[in-house]
C-alpha cells in the first residue's frame, strides 16, 4: 500500500488537488511531505495560485505587477482593524507574503473561535467597542479565505455569529445607558461601531425608539373656530412651530449620531409625516362624528392655506442636514405631497362643486331681489296713481298695457273712463320704469364678484401645481371651474336678463305713447328703448372681455391650457358657444330696437309731415325759408340720438352692421314718405333740402359706405320735381337715365316717384312718348 500511496504522489493532478482542500498549516506540511512535492508539483506557479485564491476569497483583488501594492507597506506587526482597510490589492508573486500578514493578524482568533475559547478574546489593544468591530470584520472576511476547508470554515463562522450577537447585545445595552444620559459623543461612537458591525438596521430602530412623534410632541387639539367658520391661524402656527422645531432637533441629533456615514433622516421623517403629521392636518380638515358635509366642506377649502403656510415654513425654518444632504427640503416637501394627496384630491372636487353652488345662489338670489323691486315699483307706482284717483276699485290687471290702450279710444268723460284712464297711467309707468330698469337685468357688480371668487378658486387650485402628481388632476378641475363660470353667468344671468330686456323692449310702443296727452306728475313718460338696452349690450361686452381676460391670465399663461394644442377641448368650445349666445341676445335684440326706432321715425313722418311741406299753397304768397321740414328735422334728431349708441360698447362689426340696419331701414321710410305725398315745383325745394340734410348726415356723420349711395340717388330724385312743366320731354329723358340716380333705382320705380307730381296730368303724355315713344292719345282702336 505504502508503494501505492508514493505512486499517487507521482501525479501532480492528484497531488494539486488534495493540496486545494488543505487548510494553511495542513497546506505547508503537505508541501514537506517528500522532495517531489515541494520543489516540483507544489512550488512555483502553483503555490502562487494556492495563495493568491485565499486573497481572492478575502476580496482582495490582484494587480498587475507593474503596479504597487499595498502589501509592501506592512510590517510583521500589522494591525488587525486596520488590514483591510490597508490591503485593497495584491501582487501574485507576493501573495503567500501578503497571505502571511493577514495570517498573523487573524489566525489566534480563528483558532479562539474554533475552540470556542471566548474568554479575553480581544486583545487590550482592542478594548474599544468601534477597534472590536472591525477586528470582527476583518476575522469574518479572512475565515472566508478557509472555505476549502469547510468544515473548521463553517464551525468558526457559527461562533463568530454568536460572538457577534453577544457584541451588538452589549453595544445596545451600553447605548441605551449613554443616550439616556444624553452623552450623545459616546453614543455616536457606539451607533458607529453598529455601523460598521453592518448592524444599519439596529441603529435605526434604536433612534426611532427613543424619537417617538407621539411621545415627545403635542399639537394643538383644534386648528379650526367653529364659530366663526375660520382657520385659526395662531393655532396652525402654534402646530407647524412645535412641528418643526422636533424636525430640527431630530435633524441635529442625527447628525451627531450617524453624521453622513447612513442615511436616517430622510427616511426617519417619512414616516413621522407618513403616520403623524400628515395624519394631523387630515384629520383637521375631514369631518368628524357630530358635523355635517357643509362643515367638512368650509374645513377642507382652508386646506390651500394651510399647504402654503407649510411650505413657507419648510422652505424658511427647516434647518440644513448633513445626514439628509442638501435637497433634504425639497423630500420633506415632496413626503407632505404624497401623504397629503388623498385631500388634495378631496379639496380640488370640494373647491369646484362648492364655487358652483355658491355662485348659483348668488345669481338666484339676484334675481329674487330684482323681482322683488320690480314688485315693489310697481306697487308703489298703482299705490301713487290710485292715491290721486277716486276710492272706487281700478278695473281688471294693472299690468295689462296693450289691453289698456285700445281701450283707451272708446275713454269718456264718465266715471269709468277716468278709471280706464287711470289703469292706462299705470300700465304705461310700470313700462316706463321696466325700460329704465333694463341695465340692472344684468349685473356687472355680480358678475365681477362671481369672476374674481373662480380666479381665487383657481390660484388656490393652482399651489398645488408643485405636486407633480396631481398637476393633471388640477389642470382638469381648473378647467371645469371656467366652464361652471360661463355656464353659470350665460345660463343663470345674461341669457335671463336679455330674454327679459327684449320682452320689454317688444312691449313698448313709443308712437302709441306719443299719441296722447297723458299728465302725469312725477312720473316721466319719455323713454328711449335703445339707449336702455345698449347700455345693457356694454355690460354684456364687458363680461365677455372679463372672460376672455380670465382664460388667457388664469388659463393659457399659467399653463393649465395651452391654446396650440387644445383647440378641441370643450372648453374652447364652451367660450365660443358663450360668445355666440350673446352675439344673438345682442342681434335680437338690436332688431327689436331698430323696429321701435323705425316706428318713431314713421310716427314722425305721421305726425309732423305736412301735406302742406311739399305742396306749399301758391295763393296765399307767403315766402317760406328753404329749409328742412320739421320732420326731416326730428328724424335726423333721432338718428343722431340712437345711431351712435352701440360706439364703445361691442365691437366695430355690430356697430357697423347696426347701423347700416338703421340706414336702409331709413331709407326705406323716406322712400314711403316720398311716395305718400304730393309734391309741387315749388315744394320740391323743401323736398331737396330734406333729402341734402338726410345726405350729409351719412355721409358726415355716419360714413357708412354702403348706405352712401342710396341717399345719393334720392338726392337725384328731388330734382324729378323741380323740373318745369314746360319741360316735361326733358322729365321723360331724366327719367331714363338710370345712372343719375346710382342705379338705386329702377325706371319703374322713378316712374313711381314723378307720379307723386302736382302736375302728373299735364306732363305724362310727354314723359310716356319720351319712355315708350308714344303716349295714350297716339293709340287708336282699329
Amino acid at each position: 500500500m505504502a508503494t501505492q500511496f508514493e505512486d499517487l504522489l507521482k501525479v501532480d493532478g492528484i497531488v494539486q488537488g488534495i493540496a486545494d482542500f488543505l487548510g494553511t498549516n495542513d497546506y505547508l506540511s503537505f508541501r514537506r511531505v517528500n522532495k517531489l512535492v515541494y520543489e516540483k508539483q507544489l512550488n512555483g506557479k502553483w503555490d502562487i495560485t494556492y495563495w493568491t485564491r485565499k486573497l481572492i476569497r478575502m476580496g482582495i483583488e490582484p494587480s498587475e505587477e507593474d503596479e504597487e501594492d499595498e502589501i509592501s507597506l506592512l510590517t510583521d506587526d500589522s494591525d488587525a482593524m486596520s488590514f483591510f482597510d490597508d490591503v485593497k490589492t495584491f501582487k501574485p508573486k507576493k501573495s503567500r507574503q501578503c497571505y502571511k500578514t493577514a495570517f498573523k493578524c487573524y489566525q489566534r482568533f480563528i483558532d479562539k473561535l474554533f475552540n470556542y475559547d471566548m474568554s479575553n478574546f480581544f486583545p487590550v489593544e482592542y478594548s474599544d467597542p468601534l477597534s472590536q468591530a472591525k477586528v470582527l470584520n476583518g476575522i469574518s472576511r479572512y475565515n472566508r479565505s478557509n472555505v476549502n476547508e469547510y468544515g473548521k470554515f463553517k464551525k468558526v463562522q457559527e461562533n463568530l455569529q454568536v460572538l457577534r450577537e453577544l457584541f451588538v447585545n452589549t453595544l445596545l445595552k451600553e447605548l441605551d445607558l449613554v443616550f439616556g444620559r444624553r452623552e450623545l459623543e459616546t453614543s455616536a461612537k457606539l451607533i458607529k461601531a453598529l455601523l460598521v458591525s453592518h448592524e444599519e438596521q439596529t441603529a435605526v430602530d434604536f433612534f426611532k425608539s427613543r424619537s417617538d412623534f407621539a411621545k415627545e410632541v403635542t399639537l394643538p387639539e383644534k386648528l379650526f373656530s367653529i364659530e366663526s367658520k375660520s382657520l385659526d391661524d395662531e393655532a396652525l402656527s402654534c402646530a407647524l412651530s412645535i412641528m418643526l422645531k422636533f424636525f430640527n432637533d431630530k435633524i441635529k441629533l442625527v447628525d451627531i449620531l450617524f453624521g453622513n456615514q447612513y442615511p436616517v433622516i430622510v427616511s426617519y421623517l417619512e414616516g413621522v409625516i407618513a403616520y403623524n403629521v400628515s395624519t394631523y392636518f387630515a384629520e383637521q380638515v375631514s369631518n368628524s362624528e357630530n358635523q355635517d358635509t357643509e362643515t367638512e366642506s368650509w374645513r377642507l377649502l382652508n386646506l390651500p392655506q394651510i399647504y402654503t403656510t407649510l411650505t413657507d415654513a419648510l422652505s424658511k425654518d427647516l434647518d440644513k442636514s448633513e445626514n439628509g444632504g442638501p435637497h433634504l427640503n425639497k423630500m420633506v416637501q415632496e413626503f407632505f405631497n404624497l401623504y397629503l394627496e388623498n385631500k388634495i384630491v378631496l379639496f380640488l372636487s370640494v373647491s369646484v362643486q362648492s364655487f358652483n353652488e355658491r355662485t348659483r345662489d348668488k345669481l338666484r338670489e339676484y334675481q329674487r331681489q330684482s323681482e322683488l323691486k320690480e314688485k315693489e315699483q310697481n306697487e308703489q307706482i298703482y299705490n301713487t296713481l290710485k292715491g290721486r284717483a277716486t276710492n272706487e276699485q281700478l278695473i281688471g290687471e294693472k299690468n295689462d298695457f296693450l289691453t289698456s290702450f285700445t281701450k283707451m279710444f272708446r275713454m269718456s268723460s264718465s266715471k269709468s273712463g277716468k278709471d280706464e284712464q287711470l289703469k292706462f297711467a299705470v300700465s304705461l309707468n310700470v313700462m316706463n320704469s321696466n325700460l329704465r330698469n333694463i341695465q340692472s337685468l344684468v349685473s356687472l357688480a355680480l358678475c365681477c364678484e362671481i369672476t374674481e371668487d373662480c380666479r381665487n378658486c383657481v390660484e388656490q387650485m393652482c399651489i398645488f401645481l408643485s405636486d407633480t402628481s396631481v398637476i393633471e388632476l388640477v389642470k382638469s378641475h381648473c378647467q371645469q371651474l371656467f366652464k361652471y363660470l360661463i355656464f353659470q353667468l350665460s345660463e343663470n344671468h345674461l341669457q335671463t336678463g336679455f330674454t327679459k330686456a327684449i320682452e320689454y323692449l317688444k312691449k313698448y310702443n313709443g308712437n302709441e305713447i306719443n299719441s296722447l296727452s297723458l299728465e302725469m306728475q312725477d312720473f316721466d313718460t319719455q323713454v328711449e328703448p335703445l339707449v336702455k338696452f345698449a347700455e345693457l349690450i356694454n355690460i354684456g361686452d364687458i363680461i365677455l372681455q372679463m372672460t376672455t381676460i380670465f382664460y388667457n391670465n388664469e388659463l393659457i399663461h399659467k399653463g393649465i391650457m395651452n391654446k396650440n394644442k387644445d383647440f378641441l377641448n370643450d372648453v374652447v368650445q364652451v367660450k365660443k358657444n358663450f360668445e355666440l349666445a350673446l352675439d344673438d341676445y345682442v342681434a335680437e335684440g338690436l332688431n327689436v330696437g331698430i323696429n321701435k326706432l323705425m316706428n318713431e321715425v314713421l310716427f314722425v313722418f305721421s305726425t309732423l309731415q305736412l301735406p302742406s311741406d311739399y305742396n306749399p299753397d301758391s295763393k296765399q304768397g307767403v315766402v317760406t325759408e328753404m329749409k328742412p321740414t320739421k320732420a326731416a328735422v326730428k328724424n335726423i334728431e333721432l338718428l343722431t340720438n340712437h345711431c351712435f349708441l352701440l360706439t364703445g360698447a361691442t365691437d366695430k362689426g355690430t356697430v357697423d352692421v347696426f347701423q347700416q340696419e338703421v340706414g336702409e331701414r331709413f331709407f326705406d321710410e323716406v322712400v314711403k314718405n316720398i311716395k305718400k305725398n304730393l309734391i309741387s315745383t315749388e315744394g320740391a325745394i323743401f323736398l331737396i333740402c330734406d333729402l341734402n340734410l338726410y345726405y350729409e348726415f351719412f355721409t358726415k356723420r355716419l360714413k357708412q359706405k354702403s348706405i352712401v349711395p342710396l341717399f345719393a340717388g334720392l338726392k337725384a330724385v328731388g330734382q324729378l320735381f323741380l323740373v318745369s312743366p314746360h319741360d316735361s320731354k326733358e322729365l321723360g329723358k331724366m327719367i331714363c337715365d338710370l345712372e343719375k340716380f346710382q342705379g338705386v333705382f329702377t325706371q319703374e320705380e322713378i316712374y313711381e316717384f314723378v307720379q307723386r307730381r302736382t302736375d302728373w296730368v299735364k306732363v305724362r303724355r310727354d314723359v310716356e312718348k319720351v319712355m315708350y315713344g308714344l303716349g295714350v292719345s297716339d293709340c287708336a282702336i282699329i
